[in-house]
């Protein structure tokens, strides 16, 4: 029957419109992650209307041996408006996912951006301030290999001592780390964000890495010019390397994090602008690509970070970066049930290799608590939001936890000198909060 055939026909086009939907948006950078972390009823569905017109015409052919033919003909009409519907959706998603982030105008800004392809040079081993110790310490045992500042007695913890360093103790490479700026996010806080920005330009480390999350909503052009203007005005000549966050990736916004961050002439070893490895003279350094967990970690990023982490030359410390994070204190999403701590994704499938190869240091964001942990002679650093809302009170403690700050803003210094790591938490001013050693 004609109309049986139309029936079909439309149902079919509006399954194939899902398909073809919903297969762009997983290949893009973080979505799987999003439908695993946030399974919102919304993406649910998006994910699965395609089946509905077809469904209702199957279950409309046993009404055409009725004498009564109105029942099927309502199922005939029900399944056209639901496949024209989906096709509708289909196609408006699509279009908003190509098109929103590609179109977007971004504003150049005169920042030091870090090629991965060029590496790190230090600008010097004067560091621009003395190094001060003061704040909270550890209460834990040491994992080998990572030695923590001794308590201070209790007279002396409200104050910040300087300590004099001789020339044989000078830092052969100056790192800062953090994360989770979230530009856009009505949720952040701009006056921590701007205070961490200005207190490292004042430090002046040879490297400034952003861990991801640069901005709330990663489509948004807006949000982008928002942080790039920050940027540009408040650290436009410390050399700086951002990461690609969950965050950063929602809705096709790789293309502006490219735009903003890999500009045209940058390259890396891994032919790919979200993982890479870079040459930093005193240090080796990895990134890899981990949004939300391991749903872009597939065998070609795999056999890459292997081959990268055997190369890795044993004399110098192998630190590696991400986004999301390893070994953490945390909480159950209280939405979702998402365990947001001891990461069950990324530990079994990167530790290994990281124990493996000697990884001495792994820094990472995505939880806005500030913590060290250590786990088979390898520390695990989480650095802090950078301004994003601060993550609830732990109810989930790491065993390999050292040190926890939750509800604070900061970041971490990491200087690297022979044969040891020196590793400073900070608050947004500078201050010093925690401090740990730890040798390779």
């Amino acid at each position: 029957m004609p109309a049986r055939r139309t029936m079909f026909i439309a149902a079919l086009v509006a399954l194939v419109l899902g398909i073809i939907m919903n297969s762009y948006h997983y290949s893009l950078e973080g979505a799987r992650g999003l439908y695993v972390w946030h399974p919102l009823l919304a993406l649910k569905i998006l994910l699965f209307m395609g089946l509905v017109p077809i469904s209702i015409a199957i279950v409309s052919l046993p009404l055409e041996k009725l004498a009564k033919k109105w029942p099927m003909l309502v199922m005939r009409w029900i399944s056209m408006a639901a496949s024209i519907l989906v096709g509708a959706v289909s196609i408006a998603l699509l279009a908003f996912l190509i098109i929103v982030p590609r179109i977007g105008s971004l504003e150049p800004a005169r920042l030091e951006l870090i090629d991965p392809a060029k590496g790190i040079h230090a600008l010097g081993t004067q560091p621009a301030e003395a190094s001060f110790s003061a704040g909270t310490t550890n209460k834990g045992a040491a994992q080998p290999g990572i030695a923590l500042q001794q308590p201070q007695s209790a007279a002396l913890q409200p104050a910040i001592i300087a300590q004099a360093r001789s020339p044989l103790d000078m830092p052969l490479l100056r790192l800062s780390f953090s994360s989770d700026p979230h530009w856009g996010a009505d949720t952040s806080n701009a006056q921590a964000r701007t205070q961490i920005l200005e207190s490292i330009a004042q430090r002046k480390p040879d490297a400034f890495f952003m861990l991801g999350d640069t901005v709330e909503t990663g489509n948004s052009a807006t949000q982008w010019n928002f942080a790039l203007s920050d940027l540009e005005a408040l650290i436009p000549h410390v050399p700086v390397r951002p990461l690609l966050g969950n965050h950063d990736a929602l809705f096709g916004g790789q293309y502006l994090y490219r735009k903003a961050f890999f500009p045209k002439g940058f390259s890396s070893d891994s032919g790919s602008p979200y993982y890479w490895s870079i040459d930093a003279g005193a240090a080796t350094i990895v990134a890899v690509d981990l949004p939300w967990g391991t749903e872009n970690f597939g065998a070609r990023q795999r056999a890459w970070l292997e081959k990268t982490l055997a190369a890795a030359d044993p004399h110098k410390p192998l630190i590696v970066l991400s986004h999301s994070y390893f070994y953490a204190s945390g909480y159950d999403d209280p939405d979702f049930g998402s365990p947001w701590y001891d990461h069950y994704q990324n530990i079994p499938a990167l530790v290994p290799l990281f124990e493996k190869y000697g990884v001495d240091l792994v820094i990472s964001g995505h939880n806005h608590y500030q913590e060290l942990l250590a786990h088979n002679g390898i520390a695990y650093a989480i650095v802090g939001s950078m301004g994003g809302i601060p993550d609830p009170q732990p109810s989930y403690r790491s065993p390999w936890s050292q040190w926890l700050a939750v509800s604070a803003f900061g970041w971490l210094d990491v200087e690297v000198l022979p044969g040891r790591l020196v590793l400073v938490f900070r608050d947004e001013r500078g201050a010093e909060r925690h401090r740990a050693e730890l040798s390779y």
